[in-house]
């Protein structure tokens, strides 16, 4: 399938919001069905800021581009498996509701987009969440018919930019492993794609769920690509063991210019987690 447009197409990726979530993005004020109001945490707004701010730096640098927006997983947050209280509700229209607000910012300059399905303890039993959203949304690219959202989009961008995009990809949980993640994806997905099927392999792969970022670059024809998040630490990463790891706040935007060619431009920011060290006294 190929993304349909003009010449020049931008890909604007983000993903792993976990809307709904008390430590992740969301609007500044949720509006609860009960007539309460949920304000957002200063961590929140500090995510809620950088997020405004990367669709505006989004929007500059795809000037004279057809927009495409890939949302790649993890939209909302509805912890299935029930391992924590830190949720701003459990109805599932307010967080229907709150995760479409959240998208606001894109929405206003994006031409289309892809919806790609997460992990199910997060956003429901066959990533309902996310086909939830996508069917709500007008500018949606679907999948068939009879599905809004993807488990794994394999096309090319107008000017021949192959890509590979889906949600999980396992990555290592050391410092010192977990960027060689990026490098074990670009050798497998050569083979998969050279290998067993004959043909050719993808120009980009991106890979999210991690909310680590990693680069294989050009160390394989596939360049493999994982993205950060926009959510900080859960009592989940505490239990652990990962109390002193940091989320790679981020976006990522693509600018496919002609024929095989492309340009990363990451966009990335400090996570509100940073600022707090040090700064209790005894």
């Amino acid at each position: 399938m190929t993304i349909q447009g003009t010449e020049k197409v931008a890909l604007v990726v983000t993903n792993d919001q976990h809307t709904n979530s008390t430590v992740a993005v969301c609007p500044p004020v949720v509006n609860l069905d009960d007539g309460g109001t949920y304000h957002a945490t200063r961590t929140q707004r500090a995510l809620w800021d950088c997020w405004r701010d990367f669709w505006q730096q989004a929007n500059e640098l795809t000037k004279g581009y057809r927009r495409v927006g890939v949302f790649n997983g993890d939209l909302g947050e509805l912890d299935a498996k029930k391992r924590s209280t830190q949720l701003v509700t459990i109805n599932k229209a307010t967080i229907l509701s709150m995760v479409i607000e959240t998208l606001e910012p894109a929405l206003d300059i994006l031409d289309a987009a892809y919806f790609m399905r997460g992990t199910e303890a997060h956003t429901g039993k066959s990533a309902w969440l996310e086909e939830a959203v996508a069917n709500d949304i007008d500018i949606t690219i679907r999948e068939s018919k009879a599905a809004a959202s993807w488990w794994q989009y394999t096309g090319t961008a107008a000017p021949g930019v192959r890509f590979d995009i889906a949600h999980h990809a396992t990555m290592g949980g050391l410092p010192w492993t977990c960027k060689n993640a990026a490098n074990k994806l670009a050798s497998l997905t050569m083979w998969y794609y050279r290998v067993d099927r004959d043909g050719k392999a993808p120009h980009v792969v991106i890979r999210s769920h991690n909310h680590t970022c990693a680069d294989s670059f050009d160390n394989y024809p596939a360049r493999a690509i994982f993205t950060g998040a926009w959510t900080t630490k859960t009592s989940h990463t505490r239990r652990i063991g990962l109390e002193n790891a940091i989320s790679d706040i981020s976006g990522m935007v693509i600018l496919c210019e002609g024929k095989d060619e492309y340009t990363v431009h990451k966009i990335k920011y400090e996570s509100p987690e940073d600022k707090r060290i040090w700064a209790l006294k005894m």
